[in-house]
This record gives structure tokens, sequence and C-alpha cells, in this order.
């Protein structure tokens, strides 16, 4: 076995066992949360009553759904405004290379005008081909 290949291994292994662990102490928070929402409901239910309790509590897990849906529906305005900004850069910098390899075409003849001519569809169809899906 080279030096590579077994320092890849025991960092492929190091990986998967703090994937694990992570996992497991995941799994002990959502434990340790459920516990502790059990906790608050039942002294809740001697204060006030069981029904107001699981009322209360429903609502309290429903608002924080809502918080999440809309952390989320923030997060993907985000994703997709990086995303756009990244296809309009990867445009700019094809047509700035179409561009700048247009003089060495110029004396290439009928089969570089061609090529250019495919690069500049190419180019020209993507911009325009990306919006219709959105």
């Amino acid at each position: 076995m080279s030096l590579a290949s077994g320092h890849v291994s025991l960092v492929s292994r190091h990986f998967k066992r703090r994937i694990y662990l992570k996992i497991l102490l995941t799994l002990c928070v959502i434990g340790a949360v459920v516990f502790g929402c059990v906790l608050a409901s039942v002294m809740l239910a001697e204060a006030i009553g069981l029904i107001t309790t699981l009322a209360l509590m429903a609502g309290v897990f429903v608002l924080a759904a809502l918080i999440v849906l809309i952390v989320m529906a923030v997060e993907q305005k985000r994703h997709e405004a990086r995303e756009r900004a990244q296809r309009e850069a990867e445009k700019r910098l094809a047509k700035i290379a179409l561009v700048s390899a247009l003089p060495a075409l110029k004396g290439g003849g009928l089969l570089a005008a061609g090529a250019a001519a495919i690069a500049l569809m190419i180019v020209m169809g993507r911009s325009g081909g990306d919006d219709d899906g959105e």
C-alpha cells in the first residue's frame, strides 16, 4: 500500500466515523428535545389543564414549523439568485472567450468561421434557453 493510499484510507475512515458520531449526536439531541417537551407538557398540564396544555404545545410547534418554512423559502430565493449570478458569469466568460478567439480564427477560413458560428449559436442558445424553464 502506498503512502498516498494509506492517507486516503485514514481520512476516509475518519470521515465515516465522524458522520456516524454526528448522526448519533443528532438522535440524542432529538431525544432530549422530545423528553423536554414532554416534561414541559406534564408540568404545564398540572398548572393549567391538559386540554389547554395540548393546544398550547400544538400552537408552539405550528409556529416553529412556520418559521422553518419561512427560513427555507428565504434560503431557496438566495440559492436561485446565486445560481442566476453564476449562470450570467458563465455566459460572460463564454462570450469573452469567443471574442478573444475571433482574431485567431480570422485567417482560418471557412472552417474557422463555421466553428465560430457554432460557438456563437451555443452561447446565444444557452442564454435564451435557460429562462424558458423558470
